[in-house]
């Protein structure tokens, strides 16, 4: 079917139907198109015009009631749920007008999603996503969470997770519906280069005849049907449009790439959190058993002397456990600030618990205090023994959660530069 090729879009006779309390409700009637490959298409009409339901139908997330539905050659509206969903993830890429990132996870992960679903090994999700990210000029954002991006910046991310598996059909459903003007004209622009350098096949849904004037066709929907269908010779271009902005708004955008660096800011002054506390004290345990092991087993010493080696191996533990339990809650890696936080207090509450510990052991066994340690030199010596002590083990734990909270994608960046 050699038409199968150029047409990614076809519909014939297709009509959507709603029973509810008050009967039957026509979303769409008999409606018949055809889009091309590589052509940017707008529809535009009011609320409850058709176009949402008509944007669930090409999304494969709806059925019609009557009418044949072909995607790129593939007749796709009468199959089951399961296989919708893989035409779906295959076929389709969607850029919604909440972004509908995930919070808590960075951009690069963001944008992995998709290829997740699909099975794709984590080096090529890795490589692929940072290369969607790189194509939407955001290579310098890949490590940060959507609260630290701006509107603009997350809805780009969005339209990185929409391309990163090369769908040769794009649906943006009011992309800029909560974007202010300036930036909803970087996000057509973005569109519009995609279009035009990748040939990509657009459909963008929307309600204002400003951003439809940007597409190469628009359809205007009214009660469910298409009342008129106009190619537009010479589109609105949003990159020209965006240069002749005037200063205010181009003070507006960067008011709110401030407003993402006090995001920044404030999440490197955030407090670490107990469940890091609780991962570094579980990765102490792991690597005091992998010491006295290590004693017992190669050495061929008691489980407690030497004592350095299950010391060195519990600190170890302790900060790449944290160091990682705070990375993955947060989505980048600690601050200066949070590790000195870390450290200081992990320590302060480790030496107490020990201090009480050892306290509670002397009492309960009545054993005497070495002579050694009568009098007022020896309690002096035994007190500044202690805080250097402290002090010492703070800093070791505040440099080796430094190590490792230098992620593999910073030590990347790193080498790259």
């Amino acid at each position: 079917m050699p038409e199968a090729v150029d047409t990614v879009i076809r519909l014939r006779g297709v009509s959507k139907d709603y029973v509810g309390g008050g009967g039957v409700v026509h979303a769409l009637r008999d409606l018949s198109l055809e889009i091309e490959r590589g052509e940017f298409v707008a529809v535009v009409g009011t609320s409850g015009s058709g176009k949402s339901t008509l944007m669930n139908i090409l999304g494969c997330l709806d059925r019609p009631t009557r009418g044949v539905y072909e995607l790129s050659g593939i007749e796709v509206g009468a199959r089951s749920n399961d296989a919708r969903a893989i035409v779906r993830n295959r076929l389709i890429g969607f850029i919604f007008q909440g972004f509908n990132l995930l919070p808590r996870t960075t951009a690069l992960e963001n944008v992995e999603l998709p290829l997740q679903y699909r099975g794709i090994p984590a080096s090529e999700r890795r490589a692929r996503a940072e290369r969607a990210l790189a194509a939407v000029s955001l290579a310098d954002r890949m490590d940060h969470t959507p609260n630290q991006l701006s509107g603009g910046q997350q809805q780009r991310v969005a339209i990185a997770r929409a391309l990163v598996s090369d769908p040769p059909l794009l649906l943006a459903d009011e992309p800029t519906g909560n974007l202010d003007t300036r930036t909803s004209l970087e996000v057509l622009a973005l569109l519009q280069r995609l279009n035009r350098e990748r040939g990509i096949t657009i459909v963008l849904v929307t309600h204002e005849q400003d951003i439809a004037a940007c597409a190469n066709r628009v359809m205007t929907f009214r009660d469910g049907r298409m009342v008129s269908d106009v190619r537009q010779e010479k589109p609105l271009d949003a990159a020209a449009e965006l240069a002749q902005l005037p200063l205010a708004d181009v003070q507006e955008s960067v008011t709110d790439e401030a407003a993402a660096l006090a995001h920044a800011l404030d999440a490197a002054k955030a407090p670490v959190g107990w469940a890091v506390y609780g991962m570094m004290f579980l990765g102490g345990l792991l690597g005091l058993v992998v010491g006295f092991v290590y004693n017992a087993a190669v050495l061929g010493h008691p489980v407690y002397v030497p004592a350095l080696i299950p010391a060195l191996s519990r600190a170890l533990g302790e900060a790449w456990l944290g160091a990682r339990t705070f990375e993955r809650q947060r989505g980048r890696p600690m601050s200066s600030l949070q590790r000195i936080r870390a450290a200081t207090q992990y320590t302060l509450v480790f030496y107490a618990v020990v201090g009480v510990g050892a306290f509670v052991a002397l009492t309960i066994s009545h054993a005497p205090m070495p002579a050694a340690l009568h009098g007022p030199r020896a309690e002096l010596v035994l007190t500044a023994a202690s805080f250097l002590s402290v002090c010492a083990d703070a800093l070791l734990r505040y440099l080796l959660l430094g190590v490792f909270s230098r992620s593999r994608r910073a030590r990347r960046r790193e080498a790259r530069t």
